[in-house]
Parts: structure tokens; sequence; C-alpha cells
């Protein structure tokens, strides 16, 4: 007859296994994030300086080009470059809307990823 032993379910070489598969998972998702992570805190910090500049072009006598330089050496502050024709002025009725689109690659080993943002903001027309 046997012993009452009985063979461990999960032998050592299985736990090193899972242990390598997770610490690999983890490296993977911290290099992800800080690949990705960059490009949205930009996006949340243009979100502001979109409207405030929708507030600027409102005022009476909004000077758009200054507005749109400003908000490009804001861009360049938060890591990347905003185009000039990225920066739009709309007057929509009683309103004046400020559209913004950008694009940031992420470069990924063998593939490039292009991230696209939009922000608009509008505020309304100060006589």
């Amino acid at each position: 007859m046997r012993s009452g032993r009985r063979r461990a379910v999960d032998p050592q070489g299985m736990t090193r296994l899972g242990m390598l598969i997770g610490l690999l998972v983890l490296v993977g998702g911290i290099y992800l994030g800080a690949k990705f992570i960059p490009p949205y805190w930009a996006y949340l910090s243009m979100l502001d300086p979109v409207k405030e500049a929708a507030m600027a072009a409102a005022a009476r006598g909004g000077d758009e080009e200054r507005v749109r330089t400003s908000l490009i050496l804001k861009a360049k502050q938060f890591g990347f470059d905003l185009p000039e024709e990225g920066v739009e002025f709309v007057r929509e009725g009683n309103f004046v809307v400020v559209r913004v689109a950008w694009e940031i690659p992420v470069d990924l080993p063998r593939y490039r990823h292009t991230l696209r943002f939009h922000v608009e903001s509008q505020a309304p027309v100060l006589y």
C-alpha cells in the first residue's frame, strides 16, 4: 500500500514560472504607462488653457493671434508641438468657439501609434 503522503499540486518550477510571467506583465505595464501617460497628461493640462483662450478671444477686442501664440507656447511647456493650423477660432451666434487639435506619436518596439487629441471650449461674446 501507499503511504498517505501526496505530491504537491504546484511543484517548485510552476511557482517560478508564474512569478516570471507576473514580473513580465508588471514590467510591460510600467513600460506602456511610461509611454502613454505623458501624452494624456498633456491633454488634461491643455483643458484649462483652451478655456482661458476662449474667454480671452470672446472679450472685447480679443486678439486671436495673441491667443493662438499663447496656446502654442503653453503646448511647448507641456512637451508637444501644437501647429498653428491646429488652433481654430469660430464665431457661432453669440459665442466664440476655440478648437484645438494635435497629434502625438508614441513609439513602441516595431510599431508607432499616433494619439489624436481634440479640445473645444466656447465663451459668450462680451460687448
